[in-house]
């Protein structure tokens, strides 16, 4: 406990001293000298002076910088934290002259302690979302299409029903997701889609694990219980912890445990990637989705091809 209230208050201490005031030298009782961070899905790497000089960078461009730290999840020697950044754009960034306009960023960083110093960080944020809100990218105004005809489209897509979980703290909790998908099979990896709005989403930002019960056709119940806001869902169905401690759904076509890997900031959802470390399915129809209803395909034929 003692370590977590350590760490906890030295990084907010040292990221408060830094972003919001300029005094970048602070980061020294919180970075190791060999500090490495590590920014985007490509992971362009910083040393802690690199860092400092992104730092001051930022502040020229916005000198009224703000960050608030959101959440703040500690897991032995790992720390998550969601962050919020407001500013104006008052100096020239990334080629941009000044334009005046207020600025908001969201994301968050994933740091490994040694002892009371971070040796390596992991930042992840929607770059769109700044690019934009500097004019630099205009995909927004460009594209003007209207969401209903959007979600039209995406009604035309069918998929499967999944029911992502996990153990928090002893507590199950979960939701409906359809937003699923096979990143790999060597190593086996995949992807889930989360709305940052979800009651569920802080559970999984701090978990290590989560579970994917993707549900048979005789599971609509389930489907409707994990598709409505309520404190007790798993107390109105069936269900087993996994290997690796994720709840999973009794009675599903199939189930998978994934150790979270990234969880990538995108517009209002996070997209949390893992490698999958178990797996079992069954001989059973899947319940499947689109336009807005469920349907059992167990008694449709293929077609040729």
């Amino acid at each position: 406990m003692t370590h977590t209230l350590d760490r906890t208050s030295l990084l907010r201490s040292a990221w408060r001293a830094a972003w919001d005031e300029g005094r970048v030298e602070a980061l020294d009782d919180l970075l190791s000298p060999t500090y490495v961070r590590r920014r985007g899905p490509a992971g362009t790497t910083q040393t802690r002076d690199q860092f400092k000089d992104s730092i001051r960078a930022v502040r020229d461009a916005f000198p009224d910088l703000r960050t608030e730290i959101e959440e703040v999840v500690e897991d032995g020697d790992r720390v998550a934290v969601r962050w919020r950044s407001t500013g104006r754009h008052t100096g020239a960034f990334l080629g941009v002259p000044p334009t005046g306009r207020p600025v908001e960023v969201s994301g968050a960083t994933f740091a490994r302690f040694d002892g009371t110093a971070v040796a390596e960080e992991w930042v992840t944020f929607d770059s769109r979302q700044l690019l934009e809100a500097l004019g630099i990218i205009t995909t927004a105004q460009r594209a003007a299409v209207d969401p209903d005809l959007v979600r039209g489209v995406h009604r035309k897509f069918i998929t499967g029903v999944t029911v992502v979980t996990t153990d928090d703290d002893g507590t199950p909790r979960g939701l409906a997701v359809n937003a699923f998908s096979s990143i790999s099979l060597d190593p086996p990896m995949v992807l889930v889609c989360v709305q940052r709005s979800s009651a569920t989403h802080p559970a999984l930002h701090r978990a290590g694990h989560l579970g994917i019960s993707i549900l048979a056709a005789d599971q609509l119940d389930v489907a409707k219980t994990f598709a409505t806001k309520g404190e007790d869902k798993f107390a109105r169905i069936s269900w087993t912890p996994g290997a690796f401690g994720a709840p999973l759904v009794d009675g599903a076509c199939a189930q998978l445990e994934v150790e979270i890997g990234e969880r990538l900031e995108a517009g209002s959802h996070t997209v949390f990637t893992g490698r999958v470390v178990s797996a079992r399915h069954d001989d059973l129809a899947p319940l499947v989705y689109s336009g807005g209803g469920f349907f059992d395909i167990s008694h449709t034929a293929p077609l040729p091809w």
